[in-house]
């Protein structure tokens, strides 16, 4: 006999009972919903956050957020880039015009400075020519000095009296000459006179012979006057009967003031290097540094200088 399959009964609703809770809302029955609705659909599991997919996919937002940020700050940092390449750009064309206005600026002043080079070198030339020119006239002026004072003698250190004439003076040189050449005549004067100076000071008495021989002779016989002496007894005020405290007397060429300076030189320099002689004759300056030595002449300091640096 065939097995007979009844369906179980149907079991009481109550009210305690609840409908079952479904994953998705779709399978309850809804009396709104066409009837369709009674067609059930599956719908996919959602897969945990630790699943790989998930895991990969948030990996790959990681990494688009990366290189979003990355290249939204690429994208700053070109910007500025390119805004300071700009700016660059600007300063380079301004350097590069004014390097260009340097250059011009430069050559103007070399081509000034050539200019002016040739004109001091110019100036310089004619300064040298000046000089030289204005040293021969300075001789020629000397010379002339020299030319002019042949005949004249200085002495000095003899006091003046108040209100002293030409006459007075003549007194003094005719007197002086009488002492230290007694045998011989009385020269012939041409002009006698004191230099200026300062007040008080003992200025000296310039006479003027008429030859230069009459006054080398006087020059001598001075020389051979005080000869031997004692500085007590050599030519002073006294013999020459000049009244007052008793001072010596020197007689010298009458030499202009160049010529008396270079004197001057020369014999302070005869005493420090201890040359015997020192004199002056003929409008010339002379060294000795001994007996049986060859004079020098002395035209200048520099000639003082060379003195002193050893011959090689």
């Amino acid at each position: 006999m065939p097995r007979t399959v009844r369906s179980p009964p149907a079991t009481p609703a109550r009210e305690t009972d609840k409908p079952p809770i479904f994953s998705t809302p779709e399978v309850y029955n809804n009396p709104n919903e066409p009837e369709t609705s009674n067609i059930t659909s599956r719908s996919k599991r959602l897969r945990p956050d630790f699943s790989p997919e998930c895991e990969w996919k948030n990996f790959e937002s990681k990494i688009m957020k990366l290189f979003t940020t990355w290249k939204t700050d690429q994208e700053a940092l070109l910007g500025k880039l390119t805004s300071e390449l700009t700016e660059i750009k600007i300063q380079n064309a301004e350097i590069q015009k004014t390097n260009a206005e340097t250059l011009k600026t430069i050559e103007f002043l070399s081509h000034d400075y050539d200019c002016i080079k040739k004109s001091l070198q110019k100036l310089e030339n004619e300064n040298s020519e000046q000089r030289n020119y204005i040293m021969e006239l300075e001789k020629k002026v000397e010379d002339l000095q020299l030319s002019s004072r042949s005949a004249c003698v200085e002495i000095r250190n003899v006091p003046a009296s108040e209100k002293e004439t030409a006459r007075e003076l003549t007194s003094i040189v005719l007197k002086t000459c009488e002492t230290i050449m007694p045998s011989e005549n009385p020269p012939q004067l041409r002009d006698v006179y004191r230099l200026p100076g300062k007040k008080g000071s003992t200025r000296p008495i310039v006479a003027e012979f008429l030859t230069v021989p009459r006054k080398n002779q006087v020059l001598e016989a001075c020389r051979t006057f005080n000869k031997g002496l004692p500085s007590t007894e050599k030519l002073n005020t006294g013999h020459i009967g000049v009244p007052g405290e008793v001072k010596p007397v020197y007689i010298a060429d009458h030499l202009p003031r160049s010529q008396r300076q270079l004197f001057f030189e020369a014999r302070s320099f005869a005493k420090t290097n201890k040359y015997k002689f020192c004199w002056f004759q003929n409008g010339k300056i002379f060294l000795r540094e001994r007996e049986g030595v060859d004079s020098v002449i002395v035209k200048s300091i520099a000639c003082l200088k060379k003195l002193l640096t050893p011959a090689k």
